[in-house]
């Protein structure tokens, strides 16, 4: 997404290929990220200017989004996802369609992926940063300076939430609203609303079975997953490692350092994009070259043999 306002358009501009291809950018850098972050940016300029038709899909309330139910997003949802998809796919039938997720995104990027299987719209997808093991990611949260993350996200889901409080005045069940509403870790908010929302038993039941980490073994399409060997939100003990070497389809690339999406290194360090901004474009571009090959390759199979298949059939 272009930071410029000039630069915005409702309709995207339509590129002289036969096959173009779009980037739905998957921004939910943490418990609130969007598209205002500074790293999504520099991701979807550099794939504009590589000839890339770019979205954003923001989850519900974050990047200003606006929340219409008493719902939010979760790690487990992906019918936002599957939806966006579906959208661009309609709009642009003849497109390849890439994704790239970041932090929570990812893992619900990843879900995605398994849960489509053979039948997934995208061509191909990039996860960073992703926690993929939510129980982990729970327990090292609560250890040494961690905590600073928790409270720093607690406190953005707050905001989220106290802009669209009027949404759950009266919710009653399991709900626990004045925990969700004060709540200092991010546990609290799920505990109190999240895991409620979505109908799971416990907050440590909707971390169980929203982590991504099952997924990986039921990813069909191209699949680069980056992450930092020190990253305080999304452990290096959770990645799995063994599912995704025993996949083909996905690729693992794991720095010693980096923090959560804090990749400052390259050539436009320390204030341009994060070194990962190379190496994705690569790889999606390099995915698409090999689609692109393989259907020039089956269109000239195509017409090689017709011809004598059209001869023999008029001779009877």
């Amino acid at each position: 997404m272009p930071p410029h306002p000039r630069r915005r358009s409702r309709r995207p501009r339509l590129g002289l290929r036969r096959r173009p291809r779009v980037a739905a950018g998957r921004a939910a850098a943490d418990s609130a990220g969007g598209s205002q972050d500074t790293y999504v940016r520099h991701m979807l300029l550099r794939a504009r200017s590589k000839g890339w038709r770019v979205v954003v899909f923001n989850s519900r309330g974050c990047g200003s989004s606006p929340v219409t139910t008493a719902k939010f997003y979760s790690a487990s949802f992906t019918g936002d996802l599957r939806q966006v998809v579906d959208h661009v796919l309609a709009r642009y039938p003849e497109c390849n369609i890439y994704a790239a997720g970041w932090s929570l995104g990812a893992n619900i990027l990843v879900r995605y992926l398994g849960e489509e299987t053979d039948k997934c719209h995208l061509s191909g997808a990039v996860s960073m940063c992703n926690p993929f093991d939510l129980v982990i990611a729970d327990e090292d949260f609560h250890k040494g300076f961690n905590n600073v993350y928790d409270r720093a996200l607690a406190n953005a889901l707050r905001t989220i939430f106290k802009k669209h409080a009027l949404l759950f005045e009266g919710l009653g069940g399991e709900y626990n609203i004045p925990k969700a509403a004060n709540a200092k870790t991010v546990r609290d908010f799920d505990e109190g609303l999240t895991r409620v929302s979505f109908g799971f038993k416990s907050v440590d039941d909707y971390y169980s079975n929203s982590s991504s980490s099952d997924s990986i073994k039921n990813v069909s399409i191209p699949l680069l997953s980056i992450q930092a060997d020190n990253d305080p939100i999304a452990p290096s003990r959770g990645i799995p490692r063994e599912d995704i070497k025993a996949n083909p389809n996905c690729l693992l690339i794991v720095t010693p350092q980096g923090g959560h999406l804090g990749w400052v290194a390259g050539d436009e360090a320390p204030f341009g994009c994060p070194w990962t901004d190379p190496i994705v474009m690569e790889f999606l571009e390099h995915v698409q070259n090999e689609k692109s090959s393989i259907a020039k390759n089956s269109t000239s199979y195509e017409q090689q043999t017709s011809a004598p298949h059209l001869s023999v059939h008029v001779q009877r």
